[in-house]
């Protein structure tokens, strides 16, 4: 047995060692070490793809089908939840709501499940492989015709069910890192920046072309998601060998049998023993829609808070590790009402903006998913401005308490421009796109001053063995926004009610960033 070490970059320095087992050579011709480290010298050499590995370009395009794929999804899915049966599934805007949230906080929560599938059982190269083909058969399900409507909605929650495992965890990052030496780091950067540009232009094709055609059938549109989420594995199937090499073959530290064959069984009794509690109280009447949603939103808040709490009281902490996981706990917490936000991009804005906004331009009745691609537009330029602003500004000197908290105020100035037609307008009129706009404007400078500086602020704080663990600490509070986003649609069911989240958030997001202020000195002396 000889191992092969591989040096992997997430983001901007940050250096994680992987190791790659390999067979020594023998009658059949297994691959020897120096074999594998032939391999991995010609990726790192390659530069046929504008001066990066052909890797980048099979990982770019995985990236642009995977935004297109969500892209469109989002843009019709939860139109075609509430929409009346037949062309729907006749749910409440309530319902649609809070079962987007409750898939939302499942992908969260389980994103653990799915790094731990990638870097343990299937390697990063087959796990793209198989997320992308579960992918493309929970959009499938959704693309097959209601014949009834207790097929439909059966159909749509295992839809919903499949799309919340993120089998591919950071499987595509982890790989383009892999690509590049420790020391190319000018590449590096610019591999990420390619993905991102892949991701943008999807971000504003998509939710137009299937927002389009998904308006008119929905089916089709949840077809064609299907197809991009197909393509993205098939890109890395074919191409697996060729362009990568060694990397992302094989798992960084596999699983021992006797671990995989206990790891599946527990997984398998605990599925089972809730899936036949949910079925076995749905019959007796103890159980409903709101029993099962109940259960993930109890999850969506123990499971985040129990993990943080595990690595806050961990012994192996040293004691200057352990005074800096304080500040972070204390901001963790305002980032979970922060969080609450992005959640309402993808409900209650998708319901406000189909009922309560007039998208008709010159005769012309544009589909709503059309403001998530003006949304995606708005973002590059203002992330563009941002790369100068933090670099060569003296905004990019101030302490992260501060950043946090402007940002939150701008957050709130956001709603606050939405709350202006709400409070004004009237329930039976259709307001003008402009105060949309305007709120994706105020809204995409906000994210700027919260988004990155706080994955900065977590590899900061985070103690030299929890690196990972504090970024995923971090992604939880998404869950935990999710779960808020279903007890708020418990009790704001129509569109007509939901239009009051806009002005409450801004009141709560104003009290949030006061309290950020008033918090401790040490946290700016530590950060």
């Amino acid at each position: 047995m000889c191992q092969v070490e591989v040096d992997d970059i997430r983001g901007k320095d940050f250096l994680l060692k992987r190791t790659y087992e390999c067979e020594e050579k023998d009658m059949n011709n297994e691959t020897t070490k120096q074999q594998v480290d032939e391999r991995l010298e010609a990726v790192y050499n390659d530069k046929k793809f504008f001066g990066h590995p052909r890797g980048l370009g099979a990982l770019a395009a995985g990236n642009f089908f995977n935004s297109f794929a969500w892209g469109g999804v989002y843009a019709i899915l939860i139109y075609y939840l509430y929409s009346p049966y037949t062309k729907g599934l006749g749910f409440t805007q309530g319902e649609a709501a809070s079962m987007i949230a409750a898939m939302g906080a499942c992908n969260s929560l389980f994103v653990i499940v799915g790094s731990w599938l990638s870097d343990r059982v299937l390697g990063p190269r087959k796990a793209l492989v198989v997320g992308n083909v579960v992918k493309a058969i929970s959009f499938g399900l959704l693309a097959v015709p209601a014949f009834s409507l207790t097929q439909g909605r059966v159909f749509a929650v295992i839809s919903l069910i499949l799309m919340s495992l993120p089998i591919m965890g950071a499987s595509n990052s982890s790989m383009t890192g892999l690509m590049y030496r420790s020391d190319d780091d000018g590449r590096r950067d610019a591999a990420f920046t390619i993905h991102n540009v892949a991701n943008t232009i999807t971000g504003m094709i998509s939710p137009i072309l299937v927002g389009f055609i998904g308006m008119s059938d929905y089916h089709l549109g949840f077809f064609l998601s299907a197809l991009a989420a197909l393509a993205y594995g098939l890109v890395i199937l074919f191409t697996g060998k060729r362009f990568f090499g060694p990397i992302g073959e094989k798992p960084a530290n596999p699983v021992s049998k006797e671990e995989l064959k206990k790891a599946l069984g527990l997984f398998f009794a605990v599925v089972l023993i809730v899936v036949a509690i949910i079925l076995v109280t749905v019959k007796m009447g103890v159980m409903n829609f709101d029993g099962v949603l109940n259960i993930i939103t109890t999850f969506s808040f123990v499971i985040p808070i129990i993990f943080l709490f595990k690595m806050y009281t961990n012994k192996n902490i040293t004691k200057e590790e352990h005074s800096k996981m304080l500040p972070f706990v204390k901001i963790w917490c305002i980032q979970c009402v922060v969080a609450v936000t992005g959640v309402l991009l993808n409900t209650a804005m998708a319901v406000f903006i189909e009922a309560k906004v007039n998208r008709n331009f010159m005769g012309i009745e544009f589909a709503p998913a059309t403001f998530t691609s003006i949304y995606n537009l708005i973002g590059l330029i203002v992330a563009t401005a941002f790369v100068y602003i933090w670099g060569s500004t003296k905004f990019g000197k101030l302490k992260v308490k501060k950043k946090f908290s402007i940002g939150i105020f701008i957050n709130a100035a956001a709603f606050a421009v939405l709350a202006v037609p709400v409070l004004t307008g009237g329930k039976t009129s259709l307001f003008s796109p402009l105060w949309v706009i305007a709120y994706y404007l105020i809204l995409s400078f906000g994210d700027n001053f919260i988004n990155p500086i706080g994955i900065s602020m977590t590899a900061k704080l985070a103690p030299k063995s929890y690196e990972t663990q504090m970024q995923s600490a971090w992604s939880q509070t998404t869950s935990i926004a999710n779960g808020i986003s279903i007890i708020i649609f418990k009790f704001l069911t129509t569109a007509d009610q939901q239009m009051m989240i806009f002005p409450a958030m801004a009141v709560v997001l104003v009290i949030t960033a006061c309290i950020l202020i008033m918090m401790s000195k040490k946290i700016d002396e530590v950060i």
